[in-house]
């Protein structure tokens, strides 16, 4: 039960805490590279909490007993079988909290993908209405609006929306930026990290990492497709575009050319981006200690407990 407990505090600590040092770090980093550290540090807290699950409710605790039979004969009364009572109750208890949580997540998910299907319905209903010949593989949608609406939907048929009015009050350059902006979302498939990001949320919202993911993920999802926009059409105009149209937002589950915080938006259209080399070292280094982190502090536990037994 030992390592069972030491990961379920890794666990912990990191889902408490990792939410103050990722949004720190996220202000100084590669937007992409912010999305990737964010969500993998909730996919090793939810792998962590897993883990330490299966470990009380396998027999013999799974592996636990090969590892701690290494340091056994230095810290003997800290081993589980001192305590077999709690063994049983701890599993139970562990494995209906697991189950709860997993069900949830499925629930989430499949009512979000339903309410995105009918929502994605609806727009290739009235793409194929509006007779649109667009043979590219990703189709924009007009509509007869004033107001300057663009979002985009992800997906097999993605596509991105437009209206009337925005091609109106923006220059041709302007335009050419807003699209590259929604175009960006569905290649670098931001709908699908906001979705996971928002179900994770939803079922786990008593953790702060998982009820402030949601949130930072949807801002640096449009921090990420503002430079690849940049890069394409220039800064000028698509800080231009944003100061217009930025009040105007598009459906809750579409992503939209307004959302996220306009002011850090435009303050990170002038931060210039890492050299490539320097960004893609960082990115694996950071991915790797956010996956790991809970099972890093587990692992210091464990031997600081068997340091301290010895003494």
């Amino acid at each position: 039960m030992i390592l069972a407990a030491a990961l379920l505090l890794g666990t912990i600590t990191i889902g408490w805490w990792s939410p103050v040092l990722l949004s720190r770090l996220a202000a100084r980093i590669d937007p992409g590279t912010a999305i990737v550290w964010w969500l993998l540090t909730a996919v090793g807290v939810v792998a962590g909490a897993i883990a330490a699950v299966l470990l009380l409710v396998l027999p013999g605790h799974g592996p636990a007993d090969a590892v701690i039979g290494v340091l056994h004969d230095c810290w003997s009364a800290l081993n589980h079988d001192d305590v077999p009572g709690l063994d049983p109750l701890v599993g139970t208890v562990a494995g209906a909290v697991l189950a709860t949580a997993l069900g949830r997540l499925a629930l989430a998910s499949l009512r979000r993908r339903r309410r995105r299907h009918v929502l994605h319905r609806r727009h290739l209903t009235a793409l194929r209405l509006a007779g649109t010949r667009d043979t590219r593989p990703l189709p924009t949608l007009w509509l007869p609006e004033e107001q300057p609406i663009a979002y985009s939907l992800g997906g097999r048929r993605a596509l991105v929306v437009a209206s009337d009015g925005l091609a109106a009050r923006l220059t041709k350059r302007e335009l050419g930026a807003v699209l590259a902006h929604e175009r960006a979302h569905v290649h670098g498939h931001h709908h699908l990290l906001i979705g996971w990001s928002e179900v994770l949320g939803r079922t786990l919202r008593f953790m702060p990492l998982m009820r402030e993911l949601p949130g930072a993920t949807r801002l640096l999802v449009e921090l990420a497709a503002d430079r690849t926009a940049a890069a394409q059409c220039g800064r000028e105009p698509l800080r231009s575009a944003l100061r217009t149209i930025k009040a105007v937002d598009g459906p809750r589950r579409a992503l939209a050319m307004a959302g996220g915080d306009t002011a850090i938006r435009l303050s990170r259209l002038d931060t210039r981006s890492s050299p490539p080399r320097s960004m893609a070292l960082r990115t694996v280094a950071g991915s790797i200690a956010a996956f790991l982190a809970p099972q890093v502090i587990a692992v210091a536990l464990v031997l600081i407990a068997g340091f301290v037994a010895c003494r």
